[in-house]
């Protein structure tokens, strides 16, 4: 006899999207795992209706986000909502995160300190803890090998070090690899190493690639997982010479973001040139060695640190992140949509975190099992579980846990 314990997650939720809203009532005494169940999957129903999901990472706090674009072409305000913290994250409040890289369904969250890690997957709230060997000046980045990522063990870990050695007298870098099926860290044997990396990297198909630097030329440089190789592309615009600086020491603005997780997107200003014209490019293809771009937008904006964006390719927007600094010196997070004759502010936090820099993020659910170490009480736990989840399947917080920042929001300007 099936019991209904025993049925798997998938038809539980199948069952639970057809109960008519009107019977919600009769059951909520019932059974409080189907209600919140219920309710968070309501949250993603009106999610998918309302605006696209992305997550934001502010002042060591890391949110779900929506921002509605229908209308922004006909001069209707773009509304952006905190949905709260993330659902791994919901009872960690001691947790301050430093940065976070998003691959294919799962976030790495690198602490304050950098004394140890998280994997987490929003959507099934599984998480893992993985201490680093190192702590210090490094940077990590999440990609997998192969096709396949149903499975955490076919992911792994990228930590990156570079600094000045004073014994050696010159700049070292350094580059370790942590595999999760035999949980372990391991040095990889990388020939001298002369880039500097100077934005933030994203991962496309299990790969990461970041905006680099070397003797003042830029380009992109790339990471393949499976080979454990690294490789060079050129970014579609041309580096610009020393020129002259802008008043404000303003440097020329190179990031990176992901397109529907299969194309790599470039957005570019040459600021030190006193240019304000802001391009934005896709990748028609884009490997390890190979890459080609088609142009998606250019726009004439004032927005001087872009630190993070997004793009919409049906609303032909992009969603940017931005640092400043105010009157007072103190350092603030502004996000604002920007397309064609469009450019919109949809959020302002006036205090930003030294600790913890802004980024936003594209974010898709995934199934992908965020598997621990494999050790027999471990796997009673897991077994345990397996017809047992958690409350909630996606990143959105149910109701009683919604979580806000505080900040003081401004009036939406158009410009």
């Amino acid at each position: 006899m099936v019991m209904i314990t025993d049925l798997p997650f998938d038809l539980e939720k199948k069952i639970l999207t057809l109960v008519p809203k009107e019977s919600r009532p009769q059951w909520q005494t019932t059974c409080k795992r189907w209600y919140a169940l219920r309710q968070d999957l309501l949250a993603k129903k009106h999610l998918a209706q309302t605006g696209r999901e992305f997550i934001l990472l502010l002042n060591t706090n890391v949110f779900s986000t929506t921002i509605n674009l229908q209308g922004v072409h006909n001069s209707v305000d773009p509304v952006m909502e905190f949905g709260g913290k993330l659902g791994s994250l919901q009872d960690s409040d001691d947790l301050q995160i430093h940065d976070i890289f998003y691959c294919k369904g799962l976030v790495l969250c690198t602490m304050v300190g950098k004394q140890r890690l998280l994997v987490c997957n929003p959507s099934n709230r599984e998480t893992r803890y993985v201490k680093p060997r190192s702590n210090g000046c490094s940077e990590y980045a999440l990609g997998y090998k192969g096709s396949k990522s149903s499975c955490v063990n076919s992911y792994k870990i990228l930590r990156y070090c570079r600094y000045f050695d004073m014994q050696m007298r010159r700049t070292v870098s350094e580059f370790e690899l942590y595999d999760f099926m035999s949980d372990s860290w391991r040095v990889l044997d990388v020939d001298e190493h002369d880039s500097y990396i100077s934005a933030c990297g994203v991962s496309v198909k299990g790969n990461t690639y970041w905006v680099a630097k070397r003797y003042g030329n830029q380009f992109i440089l790339s990471f393949d997982f499976t080979r454990e190789k690294f490789g060079f592309l050129p970014l579609p615009y041309e580096s610009a010479g020393p020129g002259v600086s802008v008043d404000y020491g303003h440097k020329d603005t190179a990031v990176l973001s992901v397109v529907r997780e299969e194309q790599l997107s470039v957005l570019h200003q040459y600021l030190h040139l006193f240019s304000f014209e802001m391009k934005i490019w896709v990748s028609n293809m884009i490997g390890t060695k190979k890459v080609s771009w088609g142009k998606f937008l250019v726009v004439d904006v004032v927005l001087l640190n872009v630190v993070s964006f997004v793009v919409d390719e049906e609303h032909k927007v992009a969603v940017c992140c931005c640092t400043d600094k105010d009157d007072g010196d103190e350092e603030g997070t502004s996000i604002f949509v920007i397309g064609e004759n469009i450019q919109r502010h949809v959020y302002d936090e006036e205090v930003t975190i030294d600790a913890s820099w802004p980024h936003l993020m594209n974010y898709v659910p995934s199934p992908v099992h965020v598997v621990r170490k494999s050790t027999r009480k471990s796997k009673r736990k897991r077994n345990a579980r397996r017809h047992q989840p958690e409350e909630g399947t996606s990143a959105r917080s149910v109701e009683e846990t919604k979580v806000t920042p505080k900040a003081k929001p401004k009036a939406y300007r158009s410009f």
